[in-house]
């Protein structure tokens, strides 16, 4: 989602392409809406024919069993999912330093144009690396692989 913005930023077509998101954003709120709606009155639906099969108390001590049951799933995929502080705290500094990372590339961009309208060469040296960065990672996934 970012990438499609920067281009869009360079292009001078941003405004549009945020007009497009909020819109996109406004009709997945109400759909989300709907769909809460539509939960709420099936689940009525199946409380009432299950009241009129087995009873109000049954069916009502039934649902809250089986809302247990979700809530004790629900903590233990919590308990899973939990991560170590340390992994956090390297995430966040992995975080931070790309962030860096990306305003001094992007701060640098006016000076690397400038040295690409000048000299068409120096673009042999990107594309040499990603090359080479292609073909590294062929061959690992073809050493993984066997």
């Amino acid at each position: 989602m970012i990438g499609p913005l920067i281009a869009k930023l360079f292009t001078g077509e941003a405004s549009i392409y945020l007009a497009r998101l909020r819109t996109a954003m406004t009709i997945y709120i109400v759909m989300a809406i709907l769909a809460l709606g539509a939960i709420g009155f099936l689940l009525n639906a199946l409380f009432t024919w299950l009241a009129f099969r087995f009873g109000h108390v049954q069916t009502s001590i039934g649902f809250g069993v089986v809302c247990l049951i979700g809530i004790a799933i629900m903590y233990v995929v919590l308990l899973m999912a939990r991560r170590v502080p340390q992994q956090r705290a390297r995430d966040r500094v992995q975080r931070d330093v790309a962030s860096i990372a990306s305003v001094a590339a992007i701060s640098n961009l006016p000076t690397i144009f400038g040295l690409v309208r000048r000299r068409k060469s120096v673009l042999l040296v990107p594309i040499g690396l990603a090359s080479i960065w292609g073909l590294f990672m062929a061959l690992r996934g073809y050493r993984d692989r066997y």
